[in-house]
């Protein structure tokens, strides 16, 4: 059985690095990806006995654990885990907690379709039922300000399956859970523990296909510096950069080939349009060539070579976060996209220069018809705007 999960993960591979992987740059084909009805367990901790989990093929996992806030933590018969005393008798101490994680290979991904906490409170006690009798679990993405699910629970074991939602689906880096509990009570004689059987995470996990992270072009001067950033590219794929004055007729102004296969890599590139006088407006767009020739298309960015001070704006189009207008402060800007109720969806990074920038990204995300865009910088710079997913 090993073996042949080897062979199918090795076959797979081989598929992706075909002529057929480079149709995946910038449009996923939906037909190419393990469909959503293969989700199978990605990590189970059994607590027997042991606090490291099984991670799936395609990922991590981290031994789960009580917070050092939870005095007492231990195993009980070999066949459960819990944290004794001092749970909150009114709502949740963020201090307080159990934790586990998980965390995608390089060069994969992972969906969540959902989490079973297999749990309950202490049975002993008169009456029976000590420790906490609510539940809340929340995650790393928002920085654990936001409930994904809670419940109660009594002292005896029941199954809780929570359905994370879109914000779990293609993950490239660690997710951490913490499940907390609270609105504790204590019966006469009665230890308060909150007692775990098992932890059961289903989903599938699958090859990253290439894609364009994010094309962007910025005013310097009588230049315009272009840079943008792939993900498992290839050797030999070609990018020529394109530029247009009307945004319909475009010409070739430079190619670049790589040189090796990476995981990631970044590339940039000045162009010198001094020679196009009184031209006020440039369009900028890459077409993404593999070995075979098979080619795409980038979105198109534009830079005003003369402007006024434009405010930045930030909206959503075709499921690209786009960035446009004037700079005032050379730092490390953070566009992070909310749901109307304040859940967190996705978050991009990028760096600028004082001057006009443009700015596209490209959101593997399944976006809810509105969210909130929350820019900040780290000199105090903050705005945020609701947007239309169009």
């Amino acid at each position: 059985m090993k073996k042949n999960t080897y062979t199918c993960a090795y076959m797979f591979r081989k598929l992706y690095r075909s002529k057929f992987h480079f149709l995946f740059i910038l449009w996923i084909i939906p037909g190419f990806l393990p469909q959503k009805t293969l989700a199978q367990t990605i990590a189970n901790w059994t607590f027997n006995s042991i606090l490291t989990g099984t991670p799936g093929l395609f990922n991590t996992v981290t031994p789960a654990g009580f917070s050092t806030g939870v005095p007492v933590h231990s195993f009980n018969g070999g066949t459960e885990y819990f944290g004794e005393n001092g749970w909150p008798s009114g709502t949740l101490n963020t201090g307080m907690y159990l934790q586990f994680s998980l965390t995608p290979l390089i060069g994969y991904q992972l969906d969540i379709n959902n989490l079973v906490l297999r749990m309950r409170r202490s049975n002993t006690g008169s009456p029976s039922g000590s420790g906490p009798t609510a539940w809340s679990l929340r995650s790393s993405l928002d920085g654990f300000t936001t409930d994904i699910a809670t419940g109660s629970m009594t002292h005896n074991y029941a199954d809780y399956s929570i359905t994370p939602g879109s914000g779990f689906i293609n993950m490239y880096t660690t997710v951490v859970f913490r499940l907390y509990g609270y609105n504790s009570s204590t019966g006469t004689g009665g230890s308060s523990r909150l007692v775990m059987d098992n932890i059961r995470v289903n989903g599938i996990g699958y090859l990253l296909p290439v894609r364009l992270g994010a094309f962007a072009a910025a005013v310097a001067g009588e230049n315009v510096q272009l840079s943008w950033y792939v993900n498992h590219t290839e050797k030999n794929n070609r990018y020529h950069v394109e530029r247009s004055t009307d945004g319909i007729n475009f010409n070739m102004i430079t190619v670049v080939t790589e040189m090796t296969d990476a995981a990631e890599k970044k590339y940039a590139y000045t162009d010198l349009p001094a020679s196009l006088a009184g031209i006020e407006q440039l369009f900028y767009r890459l077409r993404l060539v593999n070995n075979t020739g098979a080619g795409t298309y980038s979105n198109i960015v534009t830079v005003k070579i003369k402007s006024s001070q434009l405010p930045i704006k930030t909206v959503i189009i075709n499921n690209q976060l786009h960035i446009t207008g004037i700079f005032t402060d050379s730092d490390s800007y953070q566009a992070a996209l909310y749901t109307v109720s304040g859940q967190a969806i996705t978050r991009v990074s990028f760096t600028v220069t004082t001057g006009n920038h443009s700015f596209v990204f490209n959101l593997y995300k399944l976006l809810p018809s509105n969210c909130i865009i929350r820019l900040v910088n780290s000199k105090g710079y903050e705005k945020s705007v609701l947007s239309s997913a169009r």
